[in-house]
């Protein structure tokens, strides 16, 4: 009986304390944890053919419609969902700066946007293949992406070999929301660098021409499209020159009845007096030298060789053939 008493008087006590509690005595504090932004960074960038079997770093690219790949991976701590943009610049650094406006002889310029999950190429899409191009947008919450970019370069990108390939530079840069910047190139994390291979096109536009003159004459005009000159247009991206030949030593009738290539002379301009005889050798068109190249491929250089013929006293009427070729070299 003693110890159940002594077990009711403690319950009193408890419940008397327990009682004593008063409201408000607990209280809360909200906590915010920041996330800093992290800076990306840039690594692995490569330059490759357009099959990825072949590395073109410090080669000489091709300008006629040639594909390449530029990969490179961009990571970054906050998700590729952090990136905001990236962008690619490559400029012949002979006479050019990175900070040049775009042209297709010397400075290119791609972006690709993360918002828009877009590549493009300012200077024209002609020189971006965007659906060959690779990016995060289908990791976002990915820490690093390898990137693709597939470019291509202008037929008149300026000419740049000389065995070093060092001519051409490339600067890529990686924004992040909060302006965090990655770089690579010109030593800032490696380089890529290239040459550009000579490229030289010509079209002949009149295709045929004709003269019509009497024994015993001299120096008759050429007839071709509607002039004096067989014309031509040139698409190069260096210095170049044009130069003529015939393909035979004769102008032929018949195998016997023919007068001598030399009766047929070339210049630059319509100057008849200063022309020189047709030979089987490719010759120099006076005139015709050290042409700058076009700054546009869409907007070649038109030249013309201006032609005259003698023709021999005694020769017999009817229709005489040669072959004139015109080509373009380096100049």
């Amino acid at each position: 009986m003693k110890k159940l008493l002594i077990a009711l008087t403690m319950l009193c006590i408890i419940a008397l304390i327990v009682g004593s509690v008063k409201a408000g005595s607990e209280g809360s504090s909200n906590g915010t944890v920041t996330v800093t932004s992290a800076v990306p960074t840039l690594s692995s960038v490569e330059l490759w053919n357009s099959t990825e079997d072949t590395d073109k770093n410090n080669t000489a690219l091709d300008s006629d419609n040639v594909e390449y790949h530029l990969n490179f991976t961009v990571s970054d701590s906050n998700t590729m969902k952090d990136l905001r943009n990236v962008t690619i610049i490559a400029w012949d650094n002979r006479g050019q700066i990175e900070a040049d406006s775009d042209s297709q002889r010397y400075h290119y310029t791609w972006t690709y946007v993360n918002s828009t999950d877009t590549w493009s190429c300012p200077l024209s899409a002609n020189y971006i293949t965007t659906g060959n191009c690779a990016d995060a947008s289908g990791s976002l919450t990915s820490t690093s992406y390898e990137f693709r970019l597939a470019f291509k370069l202008s037929k008149v990108a300026n000419y740049s070999n000389a065995g070093t390939y060092n001519g051409w530079q490339v600067k890529i840069y990686v924004y992040d929301e909060a302006n965090n910047t990655a770089t690579f190139g010109q030593g800032t994390g490696g380089r890529i660098q290239f040459g550009v291979a000579s490229y030289l096109y010509i079209s002949v536009t009149d295709t045929t021409h004709t003269f019509s003159a009497a024994p015993n004459s001299e120096n008759t005009s050429v007839s071709a499209g509607g002039d004096s000159k067989v014309d031509f247009t040139v698409i190069a991206n260096r210095v170049w020159k044009a130069q003529v030949k015939s393909n035979s030593a004769t102008v032929n009738k018949t195998v016997d009845i023919k007068f001598n290539i030399g009766n047929i002379t070339q210049y630059g301009s319509d100057a008849v007096g200063s022309s020189v005889s047709l030979t089987t050798e490719y010759a120099d068109v006076t005139g015709i030298t050290s042409q700058a190249a076009p700054t546009d491929e869409a907007s070649p250089s038109s030249k013309g060789v201006y032609l005259w013929v003698d023709i021999p006293n005694g020769q017999e009427s009817g229709d005489y053939t040669y072959t004139l070729y015109i080509q373009i070299a380096a100049g």
